[in-house]
């Protein structure tokens, strides 16, 4: 028997509970796959100041913050380290499936519908609605929402569009390290990672858990054990790294590229569905605080005046464009100058941080969720770096 929904929303992560908890005007239904939502994880948990201010998120009813962070350690390929930030708190580590559990409950207390252990089979339209069936039964829907991740259903059925790149990111949370718990690491090193880098994130105040991971094109050149295996005994994580014990492995494709469509009639698309990433550094949560916000807006009103033309959803991609778009196209250019180069090239662009006035602006202006903002102020301070300067970009974040 085919039941009646006004908006159905496929996938219970991020994405999908961050717009489920702003919808106002309809009832909703979360259709997720995984039994317990959040788990396994698939991210690094490094999340923006910004993103969770974007989300409205009262951090005193939070559950997932597991660390403050402040600044970052640069590794170059040869072992030369550069200390940036420290002032200032940039980012938290988080917990990511609790994370994705807080914005779920949220959404539940708001009257939105969750069906766990569900999986979307297949999509199509008759008439005027979108049918969904799926592992637990038929459902009948105004408009549907692809928040259903990089092989998403809803963008396979409805939309002609593929990303542009996919990385490969393994990882793992892993204790016995000693760090100070403020600041991240970042490596780099062409034989580690050709076409990324690798990270450390401390998870908790003391400084001995981390979660370290690295990303590779997909499909990755070495068995993801391997990789793992490299991360480990790398010459420049081997003395960081050496004595861990491994908790967990955490593994996951993400999408690159800017989709140019992501509404139709009756359905749209978000978060790693529409490719919602940044490129220099993977992140998807900013995106997602971004677009989810412009999205509920806009469902709210077609909601209220039952009208899911494409026509009226179009100001939902018109928005989140304006707000993600330039940092999409910048990331990715960065990403094909970066793949291009080598460690003596990544060697010689880092050691510009040597210099104390250029850490100076980094700090005051480096932004991780906006990496091109960094260009204005230091290429008017350094006009003669304006040649090399978008290349460097995606080396501070």
């Amino acid at each position: 028997m085919r039941e009646y929904r006004n908006l159905i929303i496929i996938g219970g992560g991020a994405a999908g509970n961050s717009l489920a908890r702003r919808i106002e005007n309809g009832e909703i239904t979360v259709i997720e796959r995984k039994e317990i939502i959040g788990e396994p994880a698939e991210c690094a948990g490094l999340v923006s100041k910004k993103s969770l201010e974007l989300m409205d998120i009262d951090l005193d009813e939070s559950n997932f913050i597991q660390n403050r962070i402040y600044g970052a350690y640069i590794h170059s390929p040869k072992g030369e380290i550069y200390q940036i930030g420290g002032d200032r708190l940039h980012a938290y580590a988080i917990d990511r499936g609790r994370f994705d559990r807080f914005l779920a409950d949220v959404a539940k207390r708001r009257g939105a519908e969750y069906i766990l252990g569900a999986e979307a089979k297949e999509i199509s339209r008759e008439d005027n609605k979108i049918v969904v069936r799926t592992t637990s039964g038929e459902f009948e829907a105004d408009i549907v929402v692809g928040a259903d991740g990089i092989e998403s259903i809803v963008r396979k059925t409805f939309f002609d569009e593929e990303p542009e790149e996919i990385l490969f990111g393994i990882g793992a949370e892993v204790e016995g390290v000693e760090i100070d718990p403020r600041y991240v690491h970042v490596f780099f090193g062409k034989r580690l990672t050709p076409d990324f880098f690798a990270w450390m994130i401390p998870i908790n105040e003391k400084g001995d858990k981390a979660r370290i991971g690295l990303c590779v094109a997909h499909p990755p050149d070495r068995p993801p054990k391997r990789l793992l295996h490299d991360l480990l005994n790398y010459p420049t994580t081997k003395a960081l790294l050496e004595k861990v014990e491994i908790i967990n492995v955490i593994a996951g494709r993400i999408p690159l590229g800017y989709i140019r469509k992501s509404v139709i009639d009756n359905a749209l698309l978000i978060g790693d569905s529409a490719f919602q990433i940044k490129p220099v550094s993977g992140g998807g949560i900013y995106p997602i605080a971004e677009a989810s916000r412009i999205c509920a807006e806009v469902l709210n009103k077609a909601l209220e005046r039952r009208n899911f033309s494409e026509k009226v959803l179009r100001e939902y991609h018109i928005r989140w464009s304006e707000r993600l778009k330039r940092e999409i196209l910048f990331g990715l250019w960065v990403r094909k100058k970066y793949r291009n180069m080598g460690d003596e090239d990544i060697e010689r662009f880092l050691s510009y941080l040597k210099r104390d006035d250029i850490v100076e602006i980094v700090n005051k202006y480096g932004d991780i969720d906006h990496p091109s903002r960094l260009i204005l102020p230091l290429t008017k301070k350094f006009p003669t770096m304006i040649s090399i300067l978008p290349k460097i970009v995606g080396l501070f974040f």
